[in-house]
C-alpha cells in the first residue's frame, strides 16, 4: 500500500464520511460490511464536488481501472481550477507505474482489488487526515468553492493569473464591473484578502 505523508486530524465532533463514485465493479454495496465511517455513494463528478464542498473532512473512493482516463481527466480538471480532493483508489494493477500515475494526480492511497477490510480502511483514514491538516485544509478551500456560483468558478482561473478586469471583460464579452463584481465575491467567499492570497492558498501545497 501507498502512503502520501500529511500532518493534522479532523476537527474534534466532525465526522469525516466517504464519497463513493458509483462504477460497474465499485459501489456501497460493494465494500466491506461495517465501516467505521459514513459512506455517500453518487454516479457523477458534478455530485462528488457538491458532496465534499461541506466544510467537513472527506474522502473519494474511486475505482482506478475503470475508464482511468476520464477518471484522470476529471481530477486534472478539477485541479486546474484549484480544486483538490483527497483520493483513495481501488485497483487490480499494483505496477510501479500505476502506483506512480495515481500519486502524479493527487491520490492519497491505492488498495487492492479484491477489497481487503484493514487495508481500506487504514488508506480512507489517512485520506481524512489529509483532508483536514492545516490551516487551509482541503476541505475548508473545496468548502469556499462550493459557495462560489458557477460563473465565479468559471472567470476564478482567469482571474488567478492577474488579468485586468477590463481585459478579461473584452475577452468574456461582459462590462468590467461584472469582473470586479465576480472578483469581490470570490474574494469574500474564499474568505482572502486579495487574489493573491487565494492563489497562494490554492497551490502552495502542490
Amino acid at each position: 500500500m501507498i502512503k502520501a505523508s500529511h500532518d493534522g486530524n479532523p476537527s474534534p465532533g466532525i465526522r469525516p464520511f466517504t464519497v463513493v463514485l458509483q462504477s460497474e465493479r465499485l459501489s456501497i454495496a460493494t465494500l466491506p460490511d461495517a465501516l467505521p465511517f459514513q459512506t455517500l455513494e453518487v454516479d457523477n463528478w458534478e455530485s462528488v464536488f457538491k458532496k465534499l464542498s461541506s466544510f467537513r473532512p472527506g474522502c473519494l473512493l474511486v475505482d482506478f481501472d475503470s475508464d482511468r482516463d476520464e477518471t484522470l481527466k476529471r481530477v486534472r480538471k478539477f485541479a486546474d481550477q484549484g480544486i483538490r480532493f483527497s483520493i483513495v483508489g481501488l485497483t487490480a494493477d499494483r505496477s510501479r507505474r500505476t502506483l506512480h500515475l495515481a500519486l502524479k494526480h493527487g491520490f492519497v492511497d491505492l488498495v487492492p482489488h479484491p477489497i481487503e477490510n484493514r487495508l481500506l480502511i487504514e488508506a480512507v483514514q489517512e485520506a481524512f487526515q489529509a483532508d483536514a491538516a492545516g490551516p487551509d485544509s482541503l476541505c475548508n478551500l473545496r468548502s469556499g468553492f462550493g459557495r462560489l456560483t458557477p460563473k465565479e468558478r468559471e472567470v476564478l482561473p482567469q482571474l488567478l493569473l492577474g488579468i485586468p478586469s477590463r481585459r478579461l471583460a473584452g475577452k468574456l464579452n461582459v462590462s468590467y464591473q461584472t469582473i470586479d463584481r465576480h472578483r469581490k465575491r470570490v474574494i469574500e467567499k474564499m474568505n482572502v484578502d486579495n487574489m493573491t492570497e487565494l492563489a497562494m492558498k490554492l497551490y502552495r501545497q502542490y
